[in-house]
Formats: structure tokens, sequence, C-alpha cells
């Protein structure tokens, strides 16, 4: 899933005009989600400079130590435990001035009470249902885009399906990089063009496609 949110961050980025080389991230989650999309977004050039839970935030202007985090998260340690100049209130993170912001963590994470806060460009999101659908709606009317769950994080779903099939962690990684690169060109590409909401877009596409697959 991480995987998948990293590559769907990557396509909405470069559709935005934004290289994701250097592009400034702010993540909240430190679960499975989180790690790995922290994991391959660095990998990518993207410099991740907030990570934050529900307890914990950190935060290097600079960019956050790839080693020290990958440290915390091979010997599963707390956000805590990363170097005490780096730690914020938690209620700040939401008004760090990120690029990309990634709810990787909890339904409703995005709510009344830090919405105006966000300032980021893009959000991706990785966690399900991260705000409810009239926040997104205010969101898109200022012209924040935003990658609905269902398109960014559906990583997980599509590798269980290729588990399923048996294919090897490769190939599945390649299914997973495909589809997601896809679905994400595919729906921001339309919500751009038309000025539309890209979860209604998604949800249209989506619905197509269904309803010519039940039709054979």
């Amino acid at each position: 899933t991480g995987f998948g949110v990293a590559k769907s961050t990557e396509v909405a980025a470069r559709l935005l005009g934004l290289n994701i080389k250097g592009a400034t991230v702010a993540i909240h989650g430190f679960g499975n989600v989180g790690t790995f999309a922290f994991k391959f977004l660095t990998e990518m050039g993207a410099k991740v400079v907030a990570i934050s839970n529900s307890k914990n935030a950190i935060f290097d202007k600079n960019g956050l130590d790839k080693t020290l985090i990958q440290k915390l998260i091979d010997e599963k340690k707390r956000l805590s435990e990363y170097p005490q100049a780096n730690q914020i209130e938690t209620h700040d993170f939401w008004g760090l001035g990120v690029d990309i912001l990634i709810p990787a963590s909890v339904t409703d994470v995005i709510n009344q009470s830090n919405k105006d806060k966000i300032s980021a460009k893009i959000i991706v999101e990785g966690a399900n249902i991260p705000m409810r659908e009239e926040i997104e709606e205010e969101f898109f009317k200022k012209g924040v885009l935003i990658v609905p769950d269902f398109v960014a994080n559906a990583g997980g779903v599509i590798s269980s399906y290729a588990e399923y099939r048996g294919l090897s962690a490769v190939e599945m990684f390649k299914l997973v990089e495909s589809k997601i690169q896809k679905a994400t060109e595919a729906v921001i590409k339309k919500a751009l063009k038309t000025k539309e909401n890209p979860r209604k877009v998604a949800l249209e596409l989506a619905r197509k496609k269904v309803e010519a697959k039940m039709k054979k």
C-alpha cells in the first residue's frame, strides 16, 4: 500500500507540474503505509520534512534523516526516539508549509479542528476516508489537488490479488505500479481538464469499468 501511495504521489505531482525530486512532504502515520511511503518517496528524491502520529511529531526543514528513520522502523521504535531537537507539537504538524501532505493514519484525521491550517498543494489519501467529502470539496474549491483514497491506497488490494494469482514479489510490485500509475493519471488528468473534483471523476471512471465488465 505504501509503495502504491508513493507512486500515486509521484504521478499527481508530475501532472501538477511539481518535480517530486526536492518536493517537500509531510506524512501523518508511522505504521505500515506511512513508513513505506516514506521509504519509496525518499528514494525518488522527495524531501520528507515531517512525520506524525497521534502522540508525536518530528520536523526538519532540511528533510528528516532517512538513515535514522529507517533505524526506528527496523528496530520498531517510536517517533519520540528521534532526536529531541526535531520534536514538535502534534497540532503544529498540520500548519507546516509543505508541497504534499499524505494522511496515512486513521479515518477523519483531517477535520474541522485542523483543516484550515493546511496549505499543501497536493493531498494524497493514504488512509481510508481521512476526511469527510464536504471537507474534500472545500479543499477542491481552494485549488488543492486531492488523490482519493481508493485510487492512491489500492496497492494493498492489488497485492492481495497478485498473491491469489500466485505472482512473485517482483511481478506484484510491477502490477501495483502499473495499475496505480494508470488509475492516478486517468483520474487527475480528467479532473484537471474538466475542473471537477477528483473523487467525482474517480467514481465515474470506476462505475464505467464495472458496468463494462458486467455487460460481458
